[in-house]
């Protein structure tokens, strides 16, 4: 895909929503690990450790992951506006 087709705006725009829907993925991830640390017995009521450790586990990797993308795609808008490394 051309430059002229996908503005860089456009790819700044989606790195800048990955990295905060990664973040706030990311956090809810802590909080249920955070929460079943402190008063496992309470967490326990709602959700077993299996479930609850699977979704903050499954929450924390979706979100690093966002995060991760973010950062190459900033780094590739960085590297296209001449900021970058040099190759």
């Amino acid at each position: 895909m051309s430059q002229a087709n996908f503005p860089l705006e456009r790819i700044d725009d989606a790195a800048n929503s990955a990295h905060s829907a990664g973040y706030f993925i990311d956090a809810i991830g802590r909080l249920f690990f955070d929460l079943a640390g402190e008063d496992p017995d309470a967490v326990e009521r709602i959700l077993n450790g299996y479930t609850l450790g699977g979704i903050a586990a499954g929450l924390r990797i979706v979100g690093s992951d966002l995060m991760s993308r973010s950062d190459e795609l900033k780094a590739l808008l960085a590297k296209s506006d001449g900021r970058g490394m040099s190759k």
